[in-house]
């Protein structure tokens, strides 16, 4: 099992790290040939699920995998000590990345050159302790199945506009109800003994998905009932401002949003010798539906 590359993306790394802080303490990291995917998987709790994929040339360059496994590698890693890593070295020249053992113990392995502004350079290291995942238990992990025609699918507004709303809402109760039409309407409002309030949304567009024909009247609002708390997490990936975000209803049933970034804007090579235009990178959120 080989793993090694260059880091050319250490700000793109370090926003998906602290995009996926907020929920919780680690994540799943899968590498292969042609995807990197981060993956917040919650089985049995029934908590809020993310996970993100990644063209890998977005993040890294000479990319080199190799495993027994279709030559992929699955970890578990701890959030906070993937958001050290990847800060520590955003002005760094050149950052390698290697998988290797200490003693019994698979780690991570930063090493980062950096210049001083008399020109001359110095190295520093990191490591990662991670946990590595057997194939059995990676083909048992599975993205929730989204039902093939949601009732509403709409553009959100500003994520980082909806977060202090949220935040208010979330001081005032433990759970928000979400709702949109395909008239270009989406509406938060919550209902407590303490507070009524709504917070509405409108002249949004409502998107065409492929192979999605809704048949549901216009005006008509599709409504999730979730925690106040989920929301909130996942509007903390402002970080990494997506130029568009989609929230998908099915009424009463399932919500997912999926959020549009260009990690190609924070690359630190030189654009010429990259793609003019990347892959889009895509975060995909299942927040568990609550009933009264």
């Amino acid at each position: 099992m080989k793993f090694r590359t260059t880091v050319n993306n250490p700000v793109g790394l370090f926003k998906i790290a602290q995009t996926l802080e907020k929920l919780g303490p680690s994540c799943i990291v899968s590498f292969s040939m042609d995807t990197v995917r981060f993956i917040k998987y919650r089985e049995f709790d029934g908590g809020i699920q993310a996970w993100i994929k990644v063209n890998p040339p977005s993040l890294f360059s000479s990319y080199r995998i190799e495993s027994s496994y279709n030559n992929e590698i699955n970890m578990v890693i701890q959030v906070d000590a993937l958001l050290r890593a990847s800060k520590a070295p955003q002005q760094a020249t050149d950052i390698r990345l290697q998988l290797r053992r200490k003693g019994n113990q698979p780690i991570l392995d930063w090493q980062m050159t950096s210049e001083n502004r008399a020109g001359s350079t110095g190295s520093m290291g990191q490591e990662i302790s991670v946990k590595i995942l057997p194939p059995q238990q990676m083909n048992a992990i599975r993205e929730p199945t989204v039902l093939a025609t949601p009732h509403a699918y709409i553009l959100m507004p500003s994520l980082h506009a909806l977060k202090p709303v949220a935040d208010r809402l979330k001081s005032l109760g433990k759970f928000v109800t979400i709702s949109a039409n395909m008239s270009g309407v989406f509406k938060l409002s919550m209902d407590t003994d303490l507070a009524r309030c709504e917070s509405v949304y409108k002249q949004l567009e409502n998107p065409r998905l492929e192979g999605h024909e809704s048949t549901w009247e216009p005006d008509r609002f599709a409504s999730v009932r979730i925690a106040t708390e989920d929301f909130v997490h996942f509007l903390t990936s402002y970080h990494l401002e997506p130029e568009n975000v989609i929230c998908a209803i099915t009424d009463e049933l399932q919500v997912a949003f999926y959020v549009y970034v260009n990690l190609d804007a924070y690359q630190t090579q030189d654009i010429q010798i990259r793609p003019i235009q990347g892959a889009q990178t895509i975060i995909t959120y299942h927040l568990p539906v609550y009933y009264e």
